[in-house]
């Protein structure tokens, strides 16, 4: 989780924002571009699981949460970038707004210097630890990954069906 939220308008060239940017890329019709492949692999974690454990932190019950490091994350929620296209890929042709957006253009692989510039590294897998939620503050994520993807693609596509409905 990040210390902003994310829209549409923060989802362009150069973001590391997964979602919004295939997401965009999916309302604009232009191709999905995987950063060497997709095939990283990352866990993802929506946000109301996210919400419920901040909350437990902040409220620091029996104050075990003091000088601890807590993640807060969804393991099991792993999957590659190019999974994650695919399943809003899937969830956008089954949308009952998707006749509003332009057809899908297909997948793009481009390297990560193009993309993100020179020098960039990614990891190529992160899985976060979340035994210190477990244990102290009696916290599990419990939402699923395809959930969360039809969730945040029906809030986008309502959202931009309306901004095109206003122009």
């Amino acid at each position: 989780m990040g210390p902003r939220l994310d829209n549409l308008n923060s989802a362009r060239i150069g973001s590391s924002r997964a979602i919004t940017q295939l997401i965009l890329n999916l309302v604009e019709g232009s191709p999905i571009k995987l950063v060497d492949g997709g095939e990283q692999k990352r866990c993802f974690t929506d946000i109301n699981d996210g919400i419920e454990a901040l909350f437990r932190i902040i409220e620091n019950r029996d104050n075990k949460c003091d000088g601890q490091i807590i993640n807060i994350g969804n393991p099991t929620n792993e999957a590659s970038i190019r999974e994650l296209a695919e399943m809003l890929l899937d969830c956008f042709e089954k949308h009952e707004l998707r006749g509003h957006f332009p057809p899908f253009a297909g997948f793009k692989k481009i390297e990560s210097s193009s993309y993100y510039g020179k020098g960039y590294q990614d990891v190529e897998h992160r899985k976060p630890s979340i035994k210190n939620a477990e244990r102290l503050l009696d916290w599990k994520p419990t939402i699923e990954t395809r959930q969360t993807v039809e969730e945040t693609l029906d809030f986008f596509l309502r959202g931009a069906v309306e901004e095109l409905g206003n122009k």
